[in-house]
C-alpha cells in the first residue's frame, strides 16, 4: 500500500473515532476540568473528554485534528502522564523531582511516541496556576499526514502534582489564529482546593 493512500486511511480513522467521542460545549464563564483545574473561558470551545491519541481532556475551535488545547490535571509523582496505546511501550512516568527540562522532555516523548518529529525550540520560566512554572514552545511534524504543528504548553508542579495545558495547531493559519484564546486560559488557571 503506497504511503498517500496509508496517510488517508490513518486520517480517515482518526476522523472516525474523533466522530464517536462525546462532544460537548465549553460555554463563557468558569469552566472545570477534572474536578481539579478551574479555568476562565472567554470563548465557547468544543470538549472531548479524552482525545484518541493522549487520553487527556482536550478542547478545540476548529476540530481535534485542527487545533487543540489538552490538559495534564493533577497527574501525581510516579504516575503516567498518559495512557500506553501499546503494551511495548514504556509508561511516561511524572516524577515530582523533575526539573523543567525534564518536564519538556517528558511531554516530547509524548507527542513523538507515534513516530512524530518534535522540536523543542524554547522552555523558560513562567508563572502558570499561581506558581513558579514554565512555558514550553514547540513545532511538530505529525506522523500520520505530516502536517507542520507549532505549539506551546505552560506546566508546573503543584504539591507534588503536574499541571500542564498544551495547545498547538498547523503553524501557517490556526496557531495565531487561537492563540491569543489558548493563552486567556491558561493565565487564568488555579487549582482547585
Amino acid at each position: 500500500m503506497n504511503t498517500v493512500i496509508r496517510r488517508a486511511l490513518l486520517l480517515a480513522l482518526v476522523w472516525g473515532l474523533a466522530a464517536c467521542t462525546v462532544v460537548s460545549k465549553v460555554e463563557k464563564g468558569e469552566a472545570v476540568v477534572r474536578d481539579r483545574l478551574v479555568v476562565q473561558v472567554d470563548d465557547p470551545w468544543n470538549r472531548f473528554e479524552r482525545d484518541i491519541s493522549y487520553g487527556m481532556p482536550t478542547w478545540t475551535q476548529e476540530g481535534i485534528t485542527v487545533d487543540a488545547m489538552r490538559f495534564l490535571v493533577g497527574v501525581a509523582d510516579g504516575q503516567p502522564i498518559a495512557p500506553t496505546t501499546d503494551s511495548k511501550q514504556t509508561p511516561l512516568l511524572f516524577r515530582a523531582s523533575m526539573q523543567p527540562a525534564e518536564i519538556a522532555a517528558l511531554y516530547q516523548a509524548l507527542l513523538s511516541r507515534d513516530g512524530s518529529t518534535f522540536t523543542l525550540t524554547r522552555v523558560e520560566p513562567d508563572e502558570f496556576i499561581g506558581t513558579r512554572g514554565l512555558r514550553i514552545e514547540y513545532e511538530l511534524v505529525r506522523k500520520v499526514d505530516d502536517v507542520r504543528l507549532k505549539g506551546v504548553a505552560w506546566a508546573a508542579v503543584h504539591q507534588n502534582q503536574l499541571f500542564m495545558i498544551a495547545y498547538d495547531a498547523p503553524r501557517m493559519a490556526f496557531f495565531d489564529k487561537y492563540l491569543a484564546r489558548a493563552t486567556a486560559v491558561a493565565r487564568s488557571a488555579r487549582v482547585r482546593g
